[in-house]
């Protein structure tokens, strides 16, 4: 059983598991705590980028010269048992003379997968796992989404009036929502490792995709990445601007050198893989209507985000989404673990996506 003590802990493991940030991908975020028998906190790590050490051994390091035989060792996942670019952590927790490791959530991943804990408890170690293991879920959930899946995480990001409509009928958009939805939006591209568009968004809105509104690093930077089977002019904001830029397209055509060029995706599923494997675990798409409609039509949205400004258009407005293909209220797209909030004036509705299943 799991004390209250442990469960302030593994809160703490958390929160520090979050200092990780979008560096760690494809790795999980990871957080440990080493407590005393008398549940005094001896030291703490996190992972903090990929390719560094990870938690466990960060809190073991961290310990100094205070000796940790004997004490338990809070993480948010299960320690992996397996040599990667780093060694074991299960091998060094048994080393330092842990005597019981208490778990958030077991890893899937197969090359651990319940192998740390068997190695850990043949060591004579005691381990239970399963504590605050939603809220790891949570912080782990790009992590999670890609070792089942192979692809990236998507998250859609859309903006438009109370009657549904994302511009007015000249084509004009800029500024529906208001100046805290705006600053929320560049949030969102600060979380995420790309942000994605198609190309009549690239050529009809020419945006930067940069963060600006909120503090963000260089390295922070998302990619940009343009989804385009038109040709793209070469004065694109996006093109003449710091930051690495993907124009996804089978053609060149004058697209300038410094672009990168993916060929050769076939679909929505197989770009998702490809930026998985390019370390791009969470994409954002600020797409227009068509890409939006896309993503949903075929199952890769795992989260979805729709700013709502108090305002009307009328049916002359563009709609914020292109068809659909549902004639039945039977196969309507609904939202789970949804939350509602204020930004500002405009009301932000957020959930992930429950499709039908026949």
């Amino acid at each position: 059983m799991f004390s209250k003590h442990e469960q302030i802990v593994m809160e703490r493991a958390i929160t520090l598991a979050w200092g990780g940030g979008k560096k760690v991908f494809p790795n999980p975020r990871v957080g440990a705590v080493i407590i005393s028998d008398d549940g005094k906190i001896i030291s703490e790590g996190f992972h903090a980028f990929h390719g560094g050490a990870h938690a466990e051994k960060n809190a073991l390091d961290n310990a100094g010269d205070i000796s940790v035989s004997g004490c338990t060792m809070v993480v948010t996942l299960e320690p992996c048992s397996h040599f990667g670019k780093t060694p074991p952590c299960a091998v060094a927790i048994a080393e330092a003379g842990i005597s019981r490791v208490v778990i958030g959530l077991e890893d899937p991943n197969p090359l651990v997968a319940g192998k740390g804990i068997e190695f850990l408890t043949s060591r004579g170690i005691q381990v239970e796992t399963g504590l605050l293991s939603e809220e790891v879920k949570k912080l782990n959930e790009v992590y999670l989404h890609y070792i089942k899946t192979g692809r990236s995480f998507v998250h859609l990001k859309m903006a438009g009036t109370l009657d549904g409509r994302s511009a007015a009928a000249d084509g004009s958009s800029r500024w529906i929502t208001g100046e805290e939805s705006r600053t929320r939006v560049h949030e969102f591209r600060r979380e995420s490792h790309a942000v994605l568009i198609g190309g009549g968004t690239a050529v009809s809105d020419d945006p930067e995709l940069t963060v600006r509104s909120v503090t963000c690093t260089e390295e922070e930077m998302p990619v940009r990445i343009v989804l385009s089977k038109r040709s793209l002019p070469k004065n694109l904001k996006m093109f003449n601007s710091s930051g690495r830029t993907i124009v996804v397209t089978d053609n060149r055509r004058d697209i300038p050198d410094s672009v990168e060029i993916w060929s050769g995706i076939e679909s929505l599923n197989s770009l998702f893989t490809a930026t998985a494997k390019a370390g791009l675990g969470l994409i954002l798409c600020e797409g227009g209507s068509s890409l939006a409609a896309s993503l949903l039509k075929e199952h890769l949205v795992d989260r979805l985000s729709i700013f709502t400004a108090p305002a009307v258009l009328g049916n002359k407005g563009f709609p914020l989404l292109a068809d659909l293909n549902i004639d039945s209220i039977g196969n309507i797209l609904r939202l789970k673990n949804v939350t509602v909030e204020k930004t500002g004036e405009d009301i932000l509705t957020e959930g992930s996506v429950v499709y039908r299943i026949d």
